[in-house]
């Protein structure tokens, strides 16, 4: 393994896509604390009386199919537990 991902809390959407991808395929390793977890988009229709409807549109999967949404992805290893020896 020849790459290192650094992930933290800042870490959503997109991000997380691609450190979930290399994780899951073992072409790096993701290093840092768990990610943000934003793996959805949604939509938002307005309805006319200043209202809006916000509609959940798509969710994003890892390669394997882990969900992203609200856990985000764990590091193969974590920072703060290297950072503590």
């Amino acid at each position: 393994m020849s790459m290192v991902v650094l992930v933290n809390g800042g870490s959503a959407s997109a991000a997380e896509i691609v450190a979930g991808a290399l994780q899951d395929h073992r072409r790096a390793l993701i290093l840092g604390t768990q990610t943000f977890g934003k793996g959805s988009v949604q939509t938002i229709l307005p309805l006319g009386d200043n209202s809006a409807l916000r509609l959940t549109t798509a969710r994003y999967y890892t390669p394997r199919g882990r969900s992203i949404q609200a856990t985000g992805i764990t590091p193969t290893s974590s920072w703060a537990t290297r950072w503590r020896r």
